[in-house]
């Protein structure tokens, strides 16, 4: 063999493609995590990544995903081709166009897992890529505590030094970053759980989600609390579905008394939430959130069926928030800090409903026996209760993170085995790569 035609051998070789592709989803798991900007050049080297491997196996689409799964995907492009021709009927058309470059990734991403072929990646891919996320985030928190320990010595205040060191990114994103590793170390966690040559490994896990339980009580996110407390009573249930009662007794009294143990050390966060319950009780708005939706909920009156047009509501919303004296939320032109609302304002109910349906769709499927994904379903829980809270498909900070790992999840569910209810746990099963969906069910 000639110098050309190893040439030609390594241009045709798919590993150095497979691994080229799989790097920039590292790439991009990690970058997100550090700042969101870092996050679009990622997805950029990763969609290039991708088109190289395509044409070089000449071959595109995905067949490791079931059409229940394909039908998932496409309901985000839907979710994105509605906006796009909201657009037509909207007073703002060029600041239409504006706003629907932000949201790219919404249909990028999809679009990369339907046609890329993922076939090589393996459990221990995927296990990579969860443990990535929670790697980033803890160093990100331990940097951030040395440096307000240091500025603490050196006598700065500590409402000044939790707010100058915790809030680097947007506190309720980060809380949403936060919880879905958590989600995911828990996973880890069972899946090891019973394994000897594996008990140091679990309880580094569990003490890397106690740093993750702590880091959302220390930059005070609210949503990340409620959101949070969600998860926790999620993964308790589904303990107690797998009739795991001690374990599932466990967490939660541990969740219990670290929240109030937390009540001292961090007692910002827990006085918002009395102030909140305070108001409410008192008949009073909780929060500018409410005054924001109530302005919302006026203009759909108007406009039911098809909403504004995608940025075509700002004008008739800011006039809301002057007739409502909200000044603060007209100078800082706040947004609704609801996806659903915004969704409905912008497209119209035919835009909420698909927006729904494509929250809602996965973790019918993944309850389902033949794709059961408990991961899924937790991580569909979190999401859907945070986007009530954020408007988490209109933000970049947002849009990168859900999506990416909304497909993820479905993509490769195969690698997240799990039992119906009276099933036996995972960790109970080999650590080959690749494990059934079901005890029953063969390899797919």
């Amino acid at each position: 063999m000639d110098v050309k035609e190893k040439i030609a051998l390594l241009f045709t070789n798919l590993r150095w493609y497979e691994a080229a592709e799989y790097a920039a989803m590292a790439l991009y798991v990690a970058s997100v995590a550090i700042h969101w900007r870092l996050g679009i050049w990622a997805l950029a080297i990763l969609i290039i990544a991708a088109v190289a491997k395509m044409i070089a196996s000449k071959k595109v689409g995905n067949p490791g995903l079931s059409k229940g799964f394909r039908c998932c995907l496409l309901m985000m492009v839907l979710y994105y081709l509605i906006y796009l021709f909201s657009i037509h009927y909207s007073n703002s058309p060029m600041g239409g166009f504006v706003v629907l470059g932000k949201k790219l990734p919404i249909i990028l991403i999809p679009i990369f897992f339907l046609l890329s072929n993922l076939g090589y990646v393996r459990r221990k891919h995927v296990s990579a890529l969860s443990l990535l996320l929670a790697a980033v985030l803890t160093a990100r928190f331990c940097i951030m505590l040395a440096q307000a320990i240091l500025d603490l010595m050196a006598g700065e205040a500590y409402k000044n030094v939790i707010q100058s060191h915790f809030d680097p990114m947007h506190y309720n994103y980060l809380a949403l970053y936060i919880n879905t590793a958590i989600i995911l170390l828990f996973f880890e966690a069972m899946r090891y759980w019973q394994q000897p040559q594996w008990r140091k490994w679990r309880w580094i896990l569990v003490a890397d989600i106690l740093i993750m339980v702590e880091y959302i009580l220390i930059i005070g996110s609210r949503s990340g609390l409620l959101t949070m407390i969600m998860v926790v009573a999620s993964l308790v249930a589904y303990l107690i579905l797998l009739k795991e009662y001690k374990r599932g007794t466990i967490i939660a009294l541990c969740f219990a008394l670290f929240l109030g143990l937390n009540h001292f050390v961090t007692p910002e966060l827990f006085s918002r939430a009395e102030n909140t319950f305070e108001k409410m009780e008192k008949g009073e708005d909780a929060d500018v959130r409410e005054d924001i939706w109530e302005c919302g909920i006026e203009l759909v009156e108007d406009h039911e069926l098809i909403g504004y047009g995608n940025d075509g509501y700002w004008y008739n919303l800011f006039k809301e928030y002057v007739a409502h004296d909200l000044t603060k939320s007209y100078e800082n032109k706040l947004n609704m800090h609801n996806q659903y609302l915004e969704t409905l304002v912008a497209t119209g109910i035919i835009g909420l409903v698909i927006l729904i349906v494509m929250v809602v769709l996965p973790a019918i499927l993944s309850l389902t026996r033949k794709y059961w994904n408990p991961v899924m379903i937790v991580f569909t829980i979190l999401y859907a209760a945070w986007i009530f809270f954020e408007e988490g498909f209109s933000r970049q900070m947002g849009l990168l993170f859900i999506c990416w790992w909304y497909c993820t999840l479905l993509a490769f569910a195969k690698h997240y085995p799990a039992p119906w209810w009276k099933g036996k746990t995972d960790v109970e099963h080999s650590e080959s790569p690749d494990l059934p969906t079901h005890p029953s069910l063969p390899n797919t």
